[in-house]
């Protein structure tokens, strides 16, 4: 079973990748609700579940993201390969710097250096759905707003993750700054919409 399981996260699809983090996106998830239930507790507060599903969501969206794109390739496929089967190999392909590219796809494809296939659009829109998540949850359960410091972190968070990259033997790639970006801003503006219509007063717990 773990075998036939390991085949597909090692196969380098989307959902090879997915199923790697997922894993350890749930543990994240339970950990973090059981130390919140303990608080609210504590505080005997109030509980807003809408608010406390978002923040949970969250939770496991940012450790799924960490895992995907900042941690380095199969991570977490070595780690399980250690856990269910013994084999502790691999990590040590890890143990270096990562690569720098500062020219963006759409200037090497008009130049006629690059051929925008299938794959090379599968990783462009997916780094642009994968930061969508982030632009919509980052405004409604903090107090972050819609405005200049949603923007400011629409750049800050996509130049973070692609430095940690390039730490962890990943590449620090311009196109994904520019699709992080956009999915970030295009999340900010759905949850800009919901806030619009959200009602007055309503504060985040």
């Amino acid at each position: 079973m773990f075998g036939k399981l390991r085949m597909i996260m090692g196969s380098g699809s989307v959902l090879g990748y997915f199923l790697q983090a997922l894993p350890i996106a749930c543990l994240a998830g339970i950990v973090y609700l059981v130390i919140r239930t303990v608080m609210l507790r504590k505080r005997k507060a109030t509980i807003r579940w809408g608010m406390e599903l978002l923040r949970l969501v969250f939770v496991c969206y940012l450790t799924g993201l960490i895992s995907l794109v900042i941690l380095p390739a199969n991570f977490w496929l070595y780690f399980y390969d250690g856990v269910f089967l013994g084999w502790w190999y691999g990590f040590e392909q890890m143990l270096r710097l990562g690569d720098i590219n500062l020219m963006p796809s759409l200037i090497r494809w008009l130049n006629g250096e690059l051929s925008i296939g299938s794959r090379v659009r599968t990783m462009l829109i997916g780094n642009v759905l994968m930061f969508v998540p982030m632009g919509l949850l980052l405004p409604l359960i903090t107090r972050i707003g819609c405005g200049r410091r949603m923007l400011a972190a629409a750049v800050l968070i996509p130049v973070g993750c692609e430095t940690l990259q390039l730490l962890f033997g990943r590449s620090f790639d311009v196109d994904d700054l520019i699709c992080n970006f956009i999915g970030i801003v295009i999340g900010a503006a759905v949850a800009f919409a919901i806030r619009k219509v959200q009602p007055a007063g309503e504060e985040r717990g």
